[in-house]
């Protein structure tokens, strides 16, 4: 596991109140109850000042789960 795949997965599991070992990129919006509208904008936040990146709105809003977090930071230049 790298070491960005491990902030990924820690920044994750804090925000979505979930342990690391239960992070995977099938975790979504509609499964995960504690991911709510706030813990989205959490996610994005603890995710863009983690790696440095900005995400678009658009980016924002078509991340649905841990798979596409990951795909929009890989599109930033960030390996997870």
């Amino acid at each position: 596991m790298t070491s960005s795949e491990e902030k990924l997965r820690e920044i994750a599991a804090k925000v979505l109140l979930l342990q690391g070992s239960e992070v995977n990129d099938n975790i979504s919006r509609k499964d995960t109850e504690a991911w709510d509208s706030l813990a989205h904008l959490m996610l994005i936040n603890e995710t863009e000042a983690t790696f440095e990146v900005s995400f678009s709105d658009d980016d924002i809003l078509e991340i649905n789960s841990i798979g596409d977090l990951r795909n929009k930071l890989r599109k930033l230049g960030v390996e997870t």
